[in-house]
C-alpha cells in the first residue's frame, strides 16, 4: 500500500512540505535537508532498500544523501536529472521496480524539470506525480528547463493512466486534474496573447498586465512563467521577438 510522509522543505509557497512516498522497500523523494525531519524520515523508512528521485530540485532531494548513509539504499533517477550526488542506477521510461509490495513503472515526464519521473503503481490508477501537478496552486515552469510543449505532453500522457495523482505538494487528487492543468496553461497563453495585442512587449510587461489582479502574485516568478509560454508561442507561430520586443502574429 502506498504510504506518504510530508516533510518540511525549502519549497515555494504556498507549499511548506514535500510528500515522501513509500511502497514496500522503496521510498520516493526523501526531500528534507533539516536534521529533525531527516530523523523522522529515517524512522519511517526503516528497511528501505531503494530511493527513487522524481527530479533534481532542492525540495525533492534534500534528504537523499542522509537516508542513503543511514540505510545503504540504492539511489535511482533518470539519466537527465542533474543531481548533486552519485546515482547508483539510472532509470529509463517504462522501467519497472519491484518493491515487494507492488511494482512501480517509471514514466519519463519532462517539462517542469529535466529528467522528471512519475511512478505508476502497476495495476492501479495511482501515480506518484512529483511536480507534474500539485494538490494546490499550479506548477512553476522556469526556463530553460521549463518547457511548455514537453509539460503539456507529459500531462496528456499521464491522464489516461491516473485515477489518483499523488503530488509532491498537497493532498492526493483526481487524475482529471491533469485535464484542468492543460486547460489552465492554454488559458494563460490566451491571456498572454491578449496582453501582447494590447501593447505589452516584454515578459515583465505581460506579467504585470495578466497577474496584477492575482492576490499574492510574485511578478518576478510570473515573468519567468511568461518566458516559458513565449518560447512555446514562438515555436507555434503565435508570437515573435525582434530586438527584445515581443509581438503577436
Amino acid at each position: 500500500m502506498l504510504a506518504v510522509l510530508p516533510v518540511r522543505t525549502p519549497t515555494l509557497p504556498p507549499a511548506t512540505h514535500t510528500n515522501c512516498y513509500r511502497l514496500g522497500d522503496t521510498v520516493i523523494d526523501p526531500a528534507s535537508p533539516y536534521p529533525d525531519e531527516q530523523e523522522r524520515l529515517a524512522s519511517w523508512a526503516g528497511g528501505v532498500r531503494r530511493i527513487l528521485v522524481t527530479h533534481h530540485h532542492e525540495d525533492h532531494v534534500g534528504g537523499v544523501a542522509d537516508l542513503r548513509a543511514r540505510s545503504g539504499a540504492r539511489v535511482c533517477a533518470h539519466r537527465d536529472a542533474r543531481l548533486p550526488f552519485p546515482v547508483d542506477e539510472t532509470l529509463e521510461d517504462l522501467d519497472t521496480i519491484d518493491t515487494g509490495e507492488g511494482v512501480l513503472v517509471a514514466l519519463h515526464t519532462p517539462g517542469h524539470a529535466d529528467g522528471h519521473l512519475a511512478f505508476l503503481v502497476d495495476g492501479t490508477g495511482d501515480v506518484v506525480a512529483g511536480d507534474l501537478v500539485a494538490g494546490f496552486g499550479t506548477i512553476v515552469l522556469v526556463p530553460p528547463e521549463g518547457q511548455l510543449a514537453a509539460y503539456l505532453a507529459s500531462l496528456a500522457r499521464v491522464r489516461p493512466l491516473a485515477t489518483t495523482l499523488h503530488p509532491a505538494h498537497g493532498p492526493a487528487c483526481s487524475g482529471a486534474l491533469a485535464d484542468q492543468y492543460i486547460a489552465h496553461r492554454h488559458m494563460r497563453t490566451g491571456q498572454f496573447l491578449a496582453a501582447l495585442r494590447a501593447g505589452a512587449s516584454s515578459p515583465d510587461g505581460i506579467a504585470r498586465a495578466v497577474y496584477a489582479t492575482v492576490p499574492g502574485a510574485n511578478l518576478g516568478l510570473a515573468a519567468l512563467q511568461v518566458r516559458t509560454h513565449l518560447a512555446w508561442m514562438r515555436a507555434e507561430g503565435l508570437a515573435r521577438e525582434e530586438s527584445g520586443r515581443w509581438t503577436s502574429i
